[in-house]
Protein backbone atom coordinates (compact mmCIF):
# COMPACT_ATOMS: atom_id res chain seq x y z
CA UNK A 1 0.00 0.00 0.00
CA UNK A 2 2.93 2.33 0.97
CA UNK A 3 4.32 1.70 -2.44
CA UNK A 4 1.20 2.38 -4.31
CA UNK A 5 0.81 5.54 -2.14
CA UNK A 6 4.11 6.65 -3.44
CA UNK A 7 3.75 6.23 -6.93
CA UNK A 8 0.21 7.82 -6.72
CA UNK A 9 1.98 10.80 -5.35
CA UNK A 10 5.17 10.67 -7.87
CA UNK A 11 2.10 10.80 -10.82
CA UNK A 12 0.21 13.44 -8.92
CA UNK A 13 3.64 15.76 -8.70
CA UNK A 14 4.56 14.99 -12.07
CA UNK A 15 1.20 15.84 -13.49
CA UNK A 16 1.06 19.21 -11.66
CA UNK A 17 4.81 20.40 -13.18
CA UNK A 18 3.41 19.64 -16.53
CA UNK A 19 0.29 21.29 -16.34
CA UNK A 20 2.52 24.67 -14.96
CA UNK A 21 4.77 24.35 -17.57
CA UNK A 22 2.55 24.64 -20.26
CA UNK A 23 0.74 27.47 -18.34
CA UNK A 24 3.86 28.65 -18.19
CA UNK A 25 4.52 28.99 -22.10
CA UNK A 26 3.46 32.03 -23.57
CA UNK A 27 2.13 32.10 -27.09
CA UNK A 28 3.51 35.23 -29.31
CA UNK A 29 1.15 38.39 -29.26
CA UNK A 30 0.11 38.62 -32.80
CA UNK A 31 -0.84 42.50 -32.08
CA UNK A 32 2.55 43.39 -32.19
CA UNK A 33 3.16 42.33 -36.21
CA UNK A 34 2.15 44.05 -39.28
CA UNK A 35 -0.24 42.20 -41.81
CA UNK A 36 0.12 45.33 -44.47
CA UNK A 37 3.53 45.49 -45.78
CA UNK A 38 2.07 48.96 -46.88
CA UNK A 39 2.88 50.35 -43.70
CA UNK A 40 6.23 48.95 -42.74
CA UNK A 41 9.19 52.01 -41.84
CA UNK A 42 12.80 51.55 -40.66
CA UNK A 43 14.57 53.59 -38.34
CA UNK A 44 15.55 57.06 -38.70
CA UNK A 45 19.29 57.03 -39.90
CA UNK A 46 19.62 53.80 -41.56
CA UNK A 47 21.20 54.12 -45.22
CA UNK A 48 20.31 50.62 -46.79
CA UNK A 49 17.58 48.55 -46.45
CA UNK A 50 18.02 44.78 -47.68
CA UNK A 51 14.93 42.72 -48.46
CA UNK A 52 15.55 39.20 -49.56
CA UNK A 53 13.99 36.00 -50.30
CA UNK A 54 13.80 32.53 -49.84
CA UNK A 55 13.50 31.55 -53.57
CA UNK A 56 13.50 33.85 -56.66
CA UNK A 57 10.74 31.61 -58.37
CA UNK A 58 7.77 32.77 -55.59
CA UNK A 59 5.00 34.90 -56.94
CA UNK A 60 4.47 36.68 -54.05
CA UNK A 61 8.02 37.66 -52.95
CA UNK A 62 8.35 39.35 -56.37
CA UNK A 63 4.77 41.01 -55.39
CA UNK A 64 6.35 42.02 -52.04
CA UNK A 65 9.44 43.75 -53.53
CA UNK A 66 6.90 46.47 -54.88
CA UNK A 67 4.75 46.31 -51.50
CA UNK A 68 7.84 47.25 -49.67
CA UNK A 69 9.49 49.56 -51.76
CA UNK A 70 6.55 51.55 -52.42
CA UNK A 71 5.74 51.64 -48.47
CA UNK A 72 9.84 52.86 -48.06
CA UNK A 73 9.32 55.40 -50.53
CA UNK A 74 5.89 56.62 -49.16
CA UNK A 75 7.46 56.43 -45.50
CA UNK A 76 11.33 57.05 -45.68
CA UNK A 77 12.24 58.67 -48.57
CA UNK A 78 13.21 56.01 -50.37
CA UNK A 79 14.15 56.36 -54.20
CA UNK A 80 16.42 53.80 -55.57
CA UNK A 81 15.69 50.40 -55.94
CA UNK A 82 18.87 48.28 -56.55
CA UNK A 83 18.15 44.56 -57.54
CA UNK A 84 20.63 41.22 -57.46
CA UNK A 85 21.06 42.01 -60.97
CA UNK A 86 23.41 43.16 -64.21
CA UNK A 87 24.53 46.72 -63.64
CA UNK A 88 25.04 47.56 -67.03
CA UNK A 89 21.83 46.43 -68.17
CA UNK A 90 19.63 47.81 -65.31
CA UNK A 91 20.71 51.39 -66.23
CA UNK A 92 18.56 50.54 -69.61
CA UNK A 93 15.93 49.62 -67.02
CA UNK A 94 16.39 52.91 -65.31
CA UNK A 95 16.07 54.67 -68.74
CA UNK A 96 12.81 53.30 -69.43
CA UNK A 97 11.33 53.80 -66.09
CA UNK A 98 12.05 57.30 -67.26
CA UNK A 99 10.29 57.51 -69.94
CA UNK A 100 12.16 55.22 -71.92
CA UNK A 101 11.22 53.53 -75.46
CA UNK A 102 9.94 49.51 -75.01
CA UNK A 103 7.77 47.79 -72.84
CA UNK A 104 7.59 46.59 -69.36
CA UNK A 105 8.24 42.84 -70.43
CA UNK A 106 11.26 44.26 -72.32
CA UNK A 107 12.89 46.26 -69.47
CA UNK A 108 12.04 43.00 -67.54
CA UNK A 109 14.38 41.20 -69.73
CA UNK A 110 16.97 43.63 -69.71
CA UNK A 111 17.83 42.82 -65.39
CA UNK A 112 20.15 39.76 -67.08
CA UNK A 113 18.32 36.56 -65.35
CA UNK A 114 15.46 35.27 -66.52
CA UNK A 115 14.04 34.79 -62.99
CA UNK A 116 12.97 38.36 -63.41
CA UNK A 117 10.81 37.73 -66.71
CA UNK A 118 7.93 37.86 -64.89
CA UNK A 119 4.00 40.16 -64.84
CA UNK A 120 5.55 40.45 -61.16
CA UNK A 121 8.48 42.28 -61.85
CA UNK A 122 6.73 44.21 -65.31
CA UNK A 123 4.44 45.60 -62.70
CA UNK A 124 7.12 46.68 -60.26
CA UNK A 125 8.58 48.40 -64.07
CA UNK A 126 4.85 49.77 -64.55
CA UNK A 127 4.24 51.64 -61.46
CA UNK A 128 7.91 52.97 -61.14
CA UNK A 129 7.62 54.81 -64.45
CA UNK A 130 3.49 55.86 -63.52
CA UNK A 131 5.71 57.62 -60.29
CA UNK A 132 8.30 59.23 -62.16
CA UNK A 133 5.66 60.87 -64.94
CA UNK A 134 4.43 63.13 -61.78
CA UNK A 135 7.35 63.09 -59.27
CA UNK A 136 8.22 66.13 -58.53
CA UNK A 137 12.32 67.07 -59.93
CA UNK A 138 14.75 65.47 -57.88
CA UNK A 139 12.62 62.98 -56.19
CA UNK A 140 12.15 60.81 -59.10
CA UNK A 141 12.92 56.83 -58.63
CA UNK A 142 15.79 54.96 -60.11
CA UNK A 143 15.95 51.22 -61.05
CA UNK A 144 19.94 49.80 -60.56
CA UNK A 145 21.80 46.60 -60.69
CA UNK A 146 24.65 45.29 -58.32
CA UNK A 147 25.76 42.41 -60.04
CA UNK A 148 28.53 41.92 -62.76
CA UNK A 149 28.00 38.54 -64.44
CA UNK A 150 27.21 40.22 -68.63
CA UNK A 151 28.91 42.74 -70.13
CA UNK A 152 27.17 43.59 -73.30
CA UNK A 153 24.91 46.48 -72.23
CA UNK A 154 27.97 47.77 -70.16
CA UNK A 155 29.98 47.97 -72.74
CA UNK A 156 27.34 49.59 -75.01
CA UNK A 157 27.04 52.72 -72.85
CA UNK A 158 30.69 53.21 -72.00
CA UNK A 159 31.45 52.73 -75.53
CA UNK A 160 28.90 55.31 -76.40
CA UNK A 161 30.01 57.99 -74.24
CA UNK A 162 33.85 57.21 -74.95
CA UNK A 163 33.08 57.27 -78.73
CA UNK A 164 32.09 60.76 -78.82
CA UNK A 165 34.55 62.30 -76.85
CA UNK A 166 37.59 59.83 -77.66
CA UNK A 167 36.33 57.97 -80.78
CA UNK A 168 39.83 56.37 -80.92
CA UNK A 169 40.18 54.91 -77.40
CA UNK A 170 36.38 53.67 -77.53
CA UNK A 171 37.48 51.76 -81.21
CA UNK A 172 40.34 50.46 -79.61
CA UNK A 173 38.87 48.58 -76.67
CA UNK A 174 35.93 47.63 -79.04
CA UNK A 175 37.93 45.59 -79.97
CA UNK A 176 39.94 43.94 -77.22
CA UNK A 177 36.45 43.24 -75.66
CA UNK A 178 35.03 41.47 -78.45
CA UNK A 179 35.68 37.91 -76.68
CA UNK A 180 33.29 39.43 -73.39
CA UNK A 181 30.37 38.75 -74.78
CA UNK A 182 26.77 37.68 -73.10
CA UNK A 183 26.05 34.95 -75.98
CA UNK A 184 29.61 33.44 -75.39
CA UNK A 185 30.00 34.18 -71.50
CA UNK A 186 29.75 30.53 -70.61
CA UNK A 187 32.32 29.26 -73.45
CA UNK A 188 35.31 31.82 -72.52
CA UNK A 189 38.32 30.26 -71.25
CA UNK A 190 40.00 31.63 -67.59
CA UNK A 191 43.11 32.88 -69.15
CA UNK A 192 40.78 35.19 -71.53
CA UNK A 193 39.33 36.29 -68.15
CA UNK A 194 42.73 36.74 -66.60
CA UNK A 195 43.90 39.00 -69.80
CA UNK A 196 40.20 40.79 -69.73
CA UNK A 197 41.05 42.22 -66.20
CA UNK A 198 44.52 43.21 -67.05
CA UNK A 199 42.78 45.28 -70.15
CA UNK A 200 40.02 46.30 -67.56
CA UNK A 201 42.70 47.93 -65.69
CA UNK A 202 43.99 49.80 -68.81
CA UNK A 203 40.62 51.09 -70.07
CA UNK A 204 39.83 52.95 -66.55
CA UNK A 205 42.69 54.72 -66.55
CA UNK A 206 42.12 55.52 -69.88
CA UNK A 207 38.26 56.69 -69.51
CA UNK A 208 40.09 58.60 -65.95
CA UNK A 209 42.39 60.32 -68.63
CA UNK A 210 38.84 61.51 -70.72
CA UNK A 211 37.30 62.98 -67.49
CA UNK A 212 37.25 66.46 -68.68
CA UNK A 213 35.84 65.30 -71.69
CA UNK A 214 33.49 63.50 -70.83
CA UNK A 215 32.22 65.96 -67.68
CA UNK A 216 32.78 68.96 -70.35
CA UNK A 217 30.31 66.87 -73.02
CA UNK A 218 28.01 65.13 -70.34
CA UNK A 219 28.16 65.91 -67.30
CA UNK A 220 29.85 64.29 -63.65
CA UNK A 221 26.84 62.18 -62.99
CA UNK A 222 27.63 60.57 -66.91
CA UNK A 223 31.46 59.67 -66.47
CA UNK A 224 30.57 58.71 -62.63
CA UNK A 225 28.92 55.64 -64.45
CA UNK A 226 30.49 55.32 -67.51
CA UNK A 227 33.36 54.88 -65.36
CA UNK A 228 31.84 52.63 -62.84
CA UNK A 229 31.08 50.57 -66.26
CA UNK A 230 34.41 49.74 -67.09
CA UNK A 231 34.95 48.89 -63.47
CA UNK A 232 32.48 46.09 -63.85
CA UNK A 233 33.74 44.97 -66.74
CA UNK A 234 37.32 44.08 -64.35
CA UNK A 235 34.73 42.91 -61.95
CA UNK A 236 33.01 40.37 -64.12
CA UNK A 237 35.86 38.92 -65.57
CA UNK A 238 37.17 38.84 -61.97
CA UNK A 239 34.07 36.92 -60.75
CA UNK A 240 34.48 34.47 -64.16
CA UNK A 241 37.49 33.55 -63.89
CA UNK A 242 37.37 30.89 -61.54
CA UNK A 243 34.53 28.84 -60.21
CA UNK A 244 36.36 27.59 -56.94
CA UNK A 245 35.89 31.89 -55.45
CA UNK A 246 32.76 32.70 -57.86
CA UNK A 247 30.44 33.23 -54.89
CA UNK A 248 32.81 34.69 -52.50
CA UNK A 249 33.98 37.22 -55.33
CA UNK A 250 30.90 38.35 -56.48
CA UNK A 251 29.27 38.99 -53.16
CA UNK A 252 32.35 41.40 -52.13
CA UNK A 253 31.84 43.30 -55.53
CA UNK A 254 28.35 43.61 -54.93
CA UNK A 255 28.76 44.99 -51.33
CA UNK A 256 31.35 47.48 -53.27
CA UNK A 257 28.45 48.47 -56.02
CA UNK A 258 25.57 49.41 -53.28
CA UNK A 259 28.61 51.28 -51.46
CA UNK A 260 29.34 53.10 -54.62
CA UNK A 261 25.71 53.75 -54.97
CA UNK A 262 25.77 55.27 -51.99
CA UNK A 263 28.69 57.39 -52.19
CA UNK A 264 26.91 58.83 -55.48
CA UNK A 265 23.84 58.81 -54.38
CA UNK A 266 21.59 62.06 -52.79
CA UNK A 267 21.93 60.71 -49.49
CA UNK A 268 18.10 58.66 -49.48
CA UNK A 269 17.54 55.69 -48.48
CA UNK A 270 18.90 52.87 -50.81
CA UNK A 271 17.12 49.87 -51.01
CA UNK A 272 18.21 46.52 -52.32
CA UNK A 273 16.69 43.09 -53.18
CA UNK A 274 18.56 39.80 -53.47
CA UNK A 275 18.45 36.24 -51.93
CA UNK A 276 18.14 35.65 -48.25
CA UNK A 277 21.95 34.22 -48.70
CA UNK A 278 22.98 37.73 -49.67
CA UNK A 279 21.06 40.30 -47.47
CA UNK A 280 21.22 38.09 -44.02
CA UNK A 281 23.71 39.56 -41.61
CA UNK A 282 25.01 36.43 -41.01
CA UNK A 283 26.63 34.24 -43.14
CA UNK A 284 24.60 31.59 -44.95
CA UNK A 285 27.52 29.30 -45.47
CA UNK A 286 31.41 29.32 -43.60
CA UNK A 287 32.79 29.43 -46.75
CA UNK A 288 33.30 33.46 -47.12
CA UNK A 289 31.53 36.30 -46.35
CA UNK A 290 27.84 36.91 -47.73
CA UNK A 291 26.83 41.33 -49.30
CA UNK A 292 25.15 41.56 -45.53
CA UNK A 293 27.63 40.31 -43.53
CA UNK A 294 30.01 43.14 -45.61
CA UNK A 295 27.71 45.73 -45.46
CA UNK A 296 26.77 45.33 -41.91
CA UNK A 297 30.11 45.61 -41.06
CA UNK A 298 31.11 48.64 -42.61
CA UNK A 299 27.56 50.44 -42.05
CA UNK A 300 26.70 48.87 -38.79
CA UNK A 301 23.03 49.80 -37.63
CA UNK A 302 22.80 52.16 -41.06
CA UNK A 303 22.30 48.71 -42.78
CA UNK A 304 18.52 46.84 -42.20
CA UNK A 305 17.92 43.55 -43.48
CA UNK A 306 14.57 42.02 -44.15
CA UNK A 307 14.40 38.24 -44.75
CA UNK A 308 11.13 36.02 -45.80
CA UNK A 309 10.14 32.52 -45.16
CA UNK A 310 6.91 30.33 -45.98
CA UNK A 311 6.02 26.86 -44.25
CA UNK A 312 4.79 25.80 -47.86
CA UNK A 313 6.35 26.92 -50.85
CA UNK A 314 5.72 26.50 -54.52
CA UNK A 315 7.83 27.80 -56.94
CA UNK A 316 9.36 28.14 -60.36
CA UNK A 317 12.57 26.35 -60.82
CA UNK A 318 14.66 27.27 -63.55
CA UNK A 319 16.00 24.42 -65.89
CA UNK A 320 18.39 24.98 -69.14
CA UNK A 321 15.42 25.46 -71.37
CA UNK A 322 12.28 26.60 -69.66
CA UNK A 323 10.96 26.54 -65.83
CA UNK A 324 9.59 23.42 -64.05
CA UNK A 325 7.36 24.01 -60.49
CA UNK A 326 8.11 22.38 -57.70
CA UNK A 327 6.62 22.46 -54.02
CA UNK A 328 8.45 21.88 -50.65
CA UNK A 329 7.33 22.10 -47.01
CA UNK A 330 9.60 23.71 -44.45
CA UNK A 331 7.42 24.33 -41.17
CA UNK A 332 9.30 26.25 -37.98
CA UNK A 333 8.31 28.58 -35.40
CA UNK A 334 8.16 31.82 -37.05
CA UNK A 335 6.13 30.51 -40.21
CA UNK A 336 3.65 28.14 -38.16
CA UNK A 337 2.45 31.25 -36.68
CA UNK A 338 1.18 32.87 -40.18
CA UNK A 339 -1.81 30.66 -40.04
CA UNK A 340 -2.87 32.07 -36.70
CA UNK A 341 -3.88 35.26 -38.94
CA UNK A 342 -6.30 35.76 -41.54
CA UNK A 343 -3.69 37.54 -43.98
CA UNK A 344 -1.79 34.12 -43.45
CA UNK A 345 1.20 36.41 -43.73
CA UNK A 346 3.24 39.31 -41.92
CA UNK A 347 5.76 41.31 -40.86
CA UNK A 348 7.82 41.11 -37.99
CA UNK A 349 10.30 44.37 -36.60
CA UNK A 350 12.52 42.26 -33.91
CA UNK A 351 12.58 45.04 -32.02
CA UNK A 352 9.73 46.09 -31.65
CA UNK A 353 8.79 42.52 -30.07
CA UNK A 354 12.03 42.63 -28.15
CA UNK A 355 11.12 41.90 -24.69
CA UNK A 356 7.77 40.90 -25.52
CA UNK A 357 6.25 37.50 -23.99
CA UNK A 358 6.70 34.81 -26.38
CA UNK A 359 8.34 36.54 -29.09
CA UNK A 360 11.65 36.50 -27.31
CA UNK A 361 12.04 32.33 -28.16
CA UNK A 362 10.45 32.65 -31.39
CA UNK A 363 12.84 34.96 -32.91
CA UNK A 364 16.15 33.86 -31.06
CA UNK A 365 15.81 29.94 -31.55
CA UNK A 366 17.80 28.18 -34.03
CA UNK A 367 15.84 27.00 -36.98
CA UNK A 368 15.52 26.01 -40.74
CA UNK A 369 14.72 28.70 -42.94
CA UNK A 370 14.08 28.13 -46.35
CA UNK A 371 16.54 28.54 -48.68
CA UNK A 372 15.76 27.69 -52.42
CA UNK A 373 18.23 28.02 -55.42
CA UNK A 374 17.65 29.31 -58.93
CA UNK A 375 17.83 25.67 -60.39
CA UNK A 376 16.30 22.50 -59.91
CA UNK A 377 17.00 21.04 -56.67
CA UNK A 378 17.14 17.34 -54.82
CA UNK A 379 13.93 17.83 -52.64
CA UNK A 380 15.55 16.82 -49.64
CA UNK A 381 14.95 19.59 -46.66
CA UNK A 382 19.07 19.03 -45.85
CA UNK A 383 19.04 20.51 -49.39
CA UNK A 384 16.91 23.33 -49.26
CA UNK A 385 16.81 25.02 -45.90
CA UNK A 386 19.42 26.64 -44.14
CA UNK A 387 19.50 26.34 -39.95
CA UNK A 388 19.85 30.31 -38.43
CA UNK A 389 19.21 32.15 -35.44
CA UNK A 390 16.31 34.83 -37.36
CA UNK A 391 17.28 38.29 -34.43
CA UNK A 392 20.78 37.68 -35.59
CA UNK A 393 20.67 37.14 -39.50
CA UNK A 394 18.12 39.99 -40.10
CA UNK A 395 16.41 43.13 -38.42
CA UNK A 396 12.80 42.07 -39.36
CA UNK A 397 11.26 39.22 -40.91
CA UNK A 398 8.08 38.74 -43.57
CA UNK A 399 6.95 35.99 -43.04
CA UNK A 400 3.95 33.50 -45.21
CA UNK A 401 2.25 30.48 -44.55
CA UNK A 402 2.15 29.30 -48.16
CA UNK A 403 3.38 30.93 -51.41
CA UNK A 404 2.76 30.51 -55.13
CA UNK A 405 5.02 30.51 -58.32
CA UNK A 406 5.87 33.37 -60.47
CA UNK A 407 3.80 34.30 -63.16
CA UNK A 408 6.67 34.10 -65.98
CA UNK A 409 6.25 35.81 -69.13
CA UNK A 410 8.91 34.16 -71.23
Amino acid sequence: MKMKKKISILMAVVLLVSLLAGCGKVSPDMALVQTDLGTITVPEGVQVVGLGEASHGVKEYQQMKEQVFRALVQNNGCRTFIIEGDFGSALKVDAYIHGGEGTPKEAAALIGFRIYQTKEMEHLLEWMRAYNETAPQGEDLHFYGMDMQWADNGKEYLFRILGQVVPQVSAEYEEKFAFLNDEDMYEISGDAFVQGMAEAQNLIKEVDGAQSLIEEAFGEEIFAFARECAYSLYACCDIRKSDNTYNEIRDSYMAKKVKWFIDHGDGSLLFINGHNGHIGKVNATPWYDCLGKLLAKDLGDKYFAIGTDAYVTSFNSQTQDAFVELKVENKNVLNALAGELEEKQYYVDFAMVAGSDGWGEAVAKEQRITTLSVGAITLLKVFYTTKLIPNETFDGMIVFEEVSPTTTDL
